[in-house]
């Protein structure tokens, strides 16, 4: 059985084992990862050579292509894989992935186990959805054919990242439906290591610390996202990002008056997405003079946005 592995780089496994001994050149390789990821359609050998080669300026005749073919066949159906069962042609003389080869694929396995999880809503999702949607995850350890920069290659990156970012963003509303907010936080920084500038996740993340009783996390977190959205978009946080940081910087002032050393925090709403990695719990004191510091710039930052959207 022939593994075939697009998350990362592209590698080829036999039977469960890393085979060294296929060496593809960049013209078989990209055939091959595209062929695979159209699984069971089949093109003609012209557009597959304007596909894969034309946009590179590479003059690709008739022969140059059937080379390359012969060369990719040659390479992947050798013993145990019999010639002719993975690589095909269908009636019209199309070029395809048969359906029924002996294969199976990363990028397959991840669609299939996260695409129920997905298509249901969230209240309606069971036990095999959610663990679908887990395994999935899992399986994306980094974007697919990462060394290849085609158009077709980057499309279908994009397209699979937003798949796993959509799956991720699942598995955070439930971890937030049912009181896993440790969990939620975790799926929620995948989003984050994917898209930092995602300020609605980075908001969530401040919900979601301050429902774990991490208030003193939650303060940091806006403190990241602004240096962050200042360094790489040169904006200032939305007026819903400031607000969310004077309730809970004014939810931690109150209770450092009430009681000093009290860590409980007030709930908060929560909003569909999460984010960061769980460090350990900081001096209430610290925490207290880092949102006496801050509270009076969140105003004046509030202040700023507003009069920015009025404009």
């Amino acid at each position: 059985m022939l593994h075939l592995c697009l998350f990362g780089s592209l590698s080829i496994q036999v039977n469960g084992a890393a085979h060294s001994g296929i060496a593809l050149s960049s013209r078989a390789a990209s055939l091959l990862a595209f062929l695979a990821l159209a699984r069971g359609r089949f093109f003609s050998r012209s557009e597959l050579a304007a596909v894969l080669w034309a946009d590179k300026g590479e003059g690709v005749n008739a022969g140059t292509f059937n080379t390359a073919l012969w060369r990719l066949r040659k390479a992947i159906e050798r013993p145990p894989i019999a010639a002719g069962t993975l690589i095909g042609s269908d009636r019209r003389g199309g070029i395809g992935l048969l359906p029924d080869a002996a294969l199976t694929l990363d990028v397959e396995q991840f669609q299939q186990l996260t695409a129920p999880g997905l298509a249901r809503p969230l209240d309606m999702l069971g036990e095999d959805e959610i663990a679908g949607l887990r395994a999935g995850v899992l399986l994306y350890k980094a974007d697919i054919l990462g060394d290849f920069t085609d158009d077709w290659a980057l499309r279908e990156r994009e397209k699979l990242r937003r798949i796993y970012l959509n799956a991720q963003g699942r598995l955070m509303k439930f971890c937030s439906l049912t009181g896993d907010h440790a969990s939620g936080i975790r799926h929620a920084q995948a989003i984050l290591d994917c898209d930092a500038l995602r300020e609605d996740i980075h908001r969530e993340l401040m919900r979601l610390y301050v429902m774990n009783g991490q208030r003193a996390l939650a303060l940091r977190q806006f403190e990241f996202c602004r240096g962050l959205l200042r360094r790489e978009l040169a904006i200032h946080p939305m007026p819903e990002t400031v607000a969310l940081y004077r309730r809970i910087a004014e939810s931690a002032l109150d209770a450092g008056q009430r009681e000093p050393a009290a860590t409980a925090a007030p709930p908060l709403p929560v909003e569909p997405i999460h984010i960061v990695t769980r460090v350990a719990s900081a001096d209430p004191r610290q925490m207290l003079e880092s949102a006496r510091r801050h509270l009076a710039e969140a105003d004046a930052q509030l202040q700023m946005s507003l009069q920015l959207f009025d404009d």
